[in-house]
């Protein structure tokens, strides 16, 4: 049995728990009602998707929400609409995109050879089997921070401390950029390929539908160190929006991933790239870090870097350029070592498949 604390308020307790406290399941039929009782009940209301992750805050009491709204009971979330529009800037953006309901397993994703290289590839590498059959590709997205010191008896920063007890403790599973008062870590990995894949979000909330670059749905702790996305607590993410190959150039993307297993471990360090080629040049290109900053790190230097030119003969530069700006703590300095492997291996990756 785990200890895991009570509650994130002031004084943070070790409780030895195997069951949740009381709760009330309430089964909207639409998206728009399930908005209306996350605005009804506030932060006393949760979401229940996968339940990959909320279920064991849940059952440990780690929270102790007095409702937990389904989403499981909305047939719309596993349908494809027809109505959407992509906007950014208050401007509709014409492109063709592949449309996933939020409630998708992430095993369906992982078999379907429609979707993007990157994005199925990144679905395999997620835990288990078996939770890859429950866990959902907005769950993923969404997860919560995955220190061991938030989740563990120590009152942090983003657990409402005055400090990361990280940086004085053992810092192996931390960030290289962004730490700021907090050295947390995007722990998703469908996340670091649809940001290299340019995706958008469609989400709900109490001011009806909008359309934002999935980019801009994650945040660093300097914007607000409690959460790790702009998610307001009464919307939802409805749909997620990958890109299709318009056919005007070759579109190739492609994942890699680090962790201590094979199955079942989070990264330690990741890599997606997705580029768009002309003959063996770079039209353009993303390069995306997971697992060692808190929100997916693009490697803009190294994008700058391989625009234009042949990618074979600067596959190098751009592996020397995708550190640049680290900050390694006292014991993630290995990161910089498997962070430059994963970039050269998706590049090569890249070559590879433009080849065949």
């Amino acid at each position: 049995m785990s200890f895991f604390p009570l509650t994130h308020l002031s004084n943070k307790v070790q409780i030895s728990v195997d069951e949740p406290a009381p709760f009330k399941l309430l089964n909207p039929k639409t998206v728009e009602e399930a908005v209306r009782m996350l605005s009804d009940h506030g932060p006393e209301a949760v979401l229940l998707a996968g339940g990959c992750d909320i279920l064991e805050k849940i059952k440990t009491q780690w929270i102790r929400p007095k409702y937990v709204v389904n989403l499981k009971s909305i047939s719309e979330l596993n349908t494809v609409p027809s109505d959407w529009n992509i906007e950014k800037d208050g401007r509709i953006v014409d492109r063709k995109v592949h449309i996933i309901s939020a409630m998708t397993s992430l095993s369906a994703i992982e078999n379907d050879k429609l979707l993007p290289v990157a994005l199925r590839q990144a679905a395999s590498r997620v835990a288990s089997p078996q939770i890859r059959n429950m866990g959902t590709i907005a769950g993923n997205l969404l997860q919560d921070s995955r220190c061991p010191y938030y989740r563990g008896p120590w009152n942090c920063y983003r657990a409402g401390g005055n400090t990361c007890d990280a940086v004085r403790g053992y810092t192996y599973e931390h960030a290289l950029w962004g730490g700021e008062r907090c050295y947390t870590v995007s722990p998703s990995d469908t996340a670091t390929a649809l940001v290299a894949l340019n995706a958008f979000v469609q989400i709900v909330g109490v001011n009806g539908k909008k359309s934002i670059p999935i980019e801009d749905l994650f945040v660093s702790p300097s914007f607000d160190i409690t959460k790790m996305t702009t998610l307001l607590h009464n919307e939802i993410v409805a749909r997620i929006l990958p890109p299709v190959d318009s056919g005007e150039t070759k579109t190739f993307s492609t994942f890699r991933k680090a962790a201590q297993r094979n199955a079942w471990d989070f990264a330690l360090a990741s890599c997606a790239v997705a580029a768009h080629m002309e003959g063996d040049r770079v039209s353009s290109i993303r390069i995306v870090l997971g697992a060692v900053a808190p929100t997916p790190h693009r490697v803009l230097e190294a994008e700058k870097i391989l625009v234009g030119i042949n990618l074979k003969d600067h596959i190098e530069d751009a592996v020397l350029a995708s550190v640049s700006g680290a900050e390694p703590l006292p014991h993630n300095h290995y990161k910089i070592g498997l962070v430059k492997n994963l970039v050269r291996e998706c590049l090569e990756d890249i070559v590879l498949q433009n080849k065949s």
